[in-house]
């Protein structure tokens, strides 16, 4: 017959370790729905979107061993110092990389929101910045001038500036745009 002093506490200890677990994969299965519904509301592919869904996943994966495991009383100062550690030199990565994060969170939002296509002609109101879309990629859109120079503007300076925008006649969507110069870079 088993000792039911040591296993008391180990029955105890699984109705939080089931919620943790149940929590995980609502999550998780929460957090790939909002990739989906974001893929069917944007001109974003599930592929594009893919990348995040798996970094996602692996967070929900990490967080949940780790309340698993002060769940069933194991010591987890250690593995919070590190974990906080780690988060901050995450966080001073970022910091130090924040302009190249900006362009490329506003190159999603100009994206999404669409304020230009390849092929309109735009220019900063009351900037000496003016010429037709030629190209975008993650951090730069370049501009094609009136005397057949290039201008790199860097994507968040569309959300900083006012924006004046003439359609073009052959104007072809951004994301089929990166799409095309994603397929020439493999």
């Amino acid at each position: 017959m088993p000792n039911l002093e040591a296993i008391t506490p180990l029955l105890s200890t699984l109705p939080a370790a089931l919620a943790v677990v149940v929590g995980a994969f609502l999550l998780n299965f929460v957090s790939r729905r909002g990739l989906e519904l974001l893929a069917t509301k944007t001109s974003l592919t599930a592929g594009d979107l893919a990348p995040f869904g798996k970094i996602a996943s692996w967070i929900i994966v990490v967080a949940t061993v780790v309340l698993l495991l002060g769940v069933f009383g194991f010591d987890l100062g250690g593995v919070w110092t590190m974990l906080a550690t780690v988060g901050a030199l995450v966080a001073i990565g970022f910091i130090a990389v924040w302009s190249v994060l900006s362009n490329l969170s506003c190159t999603l939002f100009i994206l999404v929101m669409r304020p230009f296509s390849v092929g309109d002609e735009i220019e900063f109101v009351g900037e000496p910045v003016k010429g037709r879309v030629t190209d975008l990629n993650f951090v730069f859109t370049t501009l094609r001038t009136d005397d057949g120079g290039t201008l790199q503007v860097p994507n968040n300076m569309f959300f900083q500036k006012v924006l004046k925008r003439r359609r073009g006649d052959a104007s072809i969507s951004l994301a089929q745009q990166l799409s095309r110069r994603g397929a020439a870079d493999v």
